[in-house]
């Protein structure tokens, strides 16, 4: 049952709801938070603190009304988050390479007497 107010018309009732629907409606991005908490424990630590700061300032971003910086501080802790990640990745692979470097070194025989 639709309850119809007898002082609008159907033609301002209609142009109503065809204005509010042509207005596209934001979506909020992902602020990565918990993306950017975990690249912070398990891989670098400096680099997902940045992420954390971004990440934690979209919400309060968008809520002001500011959409672009809220984008902005999303993309932002979202690279900061692959940072944390690929100088981790780097680090292990670096790490790993010597230790079969000098596992390697260690087991060959330097002198043979």
């Amino acid at each position: 049952m639709e309850i119809l107010d007898p002082q609008s018309t159907p033609e301002s009732a209609n142009s109503a709801s065809t204005a509010f629907a042509s207005q596209p409606q934001e979506v909020k991005p992902d602020n990565f938070l918990a993306w950017a908490i975990v690249s912070t424990i398990l891989c670098c630590l400096p680099c997902g603190i940045v992420a954390i700061v971004y990440a934690s300032q979209v919400d309060s971003y968008w809520f002001a009304g500011n959409h672009e910086a809220a984008r902005r501080s999303a993309r932002n802790a979202r690279t900061w988050t692959w940072v944390s990640v690929g100088v981790a990745a780097f680090c292990w692979v670096v790490y790993l390479l010597l230790v079969f470097v000098f596992a390697a070194a260690v087991s060959l025989p330097l002198f043979d007497f």
